[in-house]
């Protein structure tokens, strides 16, 4: 599959999709208005899981070293995970007094410390299709990170086809892209799954995100 092309590919089943989800709801006794409606939240919820699972085992494949483990964060809310994916979530979760969470992290990269028997956090990889109303979602994560001396060095990066082009420019009609100008801002690094964006400093293609990893697993000494 062509990295530039996923979310192209991947709308090419929407249509089978749709109809058969419309047809499920209708049998359940919704309506058919209430039945697209549903089947439409549940096709943006598919599509999201699958660029993310894409995305997972690309990464999987290129950081080919066996002292860092890659995990997604859905991964790490079931019930009896393993020492080590323990250990990983204690080092990401965010305190919130007497509530712990796990921050919008899809995808989690951490080194193995032989010398101290303990993990490292490296980076999470926020995975969007599109943005919407939760795009500033991974910036306030990045915010409640960088908060806490535990978690404060995790570089957070942001992967998305941004098939809507929410944010890949940011000007639209002369006046500034809030959200393009913040994400920017606030988080390590954001990459694009096409080739059609403004590129800057912190703005990139996937490609550059492999390339970005590679360098911070080489750099961490524990």
């Amino acid at each position: 599959m062509e990295i530039d092309g996923i979310s192209e590919i991947l709308e090419s089943e929407k249509g089978n999709y749709l109809a058969k989800k419309i047809d499920e709801y209708i049998k359940k006794g919704f309506s058919q208005e209430e039945s697209i409606n549903k089947a439409n939240q549940s096709w943006r919820t598919y599509i999201g899981f699958r660029i993310q699972k894409v995305i997972f085992e690309l990464l999987k494949g290129e950081i080919n070293d066996p002292s860092v483990g890659v995990i997604s964060d859905r991964e790490l809310l079931k019930s009896h995970l393993e020492e080590e994916y323990q250990k990983v979530k204690r080092k990401l979760a965010i305190d919130y007094g007497q509530y712990l969470f796990l921050p919008d992290a899809d995808i989690i990269l951490y080194k193995r410390c032989k010398k101290s028997d303990d993990v490292k956090i490296i980076a999470v990889v926020s995975v969007k299709n599109s943005f919407r109303e939760r795009g500033f979602e991974t910036a306030y994560w990045k915010l409640k990170l960088a908060q806490s001396s535990i978690t404060s060095e995790i570089t957070m990066f942001l992967t998305t086809p941004d098939k809507d082009n929410e944010i890949s420019y940011k000007m639209y009609k002369g006046n500034p892209k809030k959200m393009r100008i913040i994400l920017e801002h606030e988080l390590d690094g954001i990459y694009f799954l096409k080739s059609d964006f403004e590129k800057t400093e912190k703005a990139k293609h996937f490609n550059e995100m492999i390339k970005d990893l590679k360098r911070l697993i080489n750099s961490v000494d524990c």
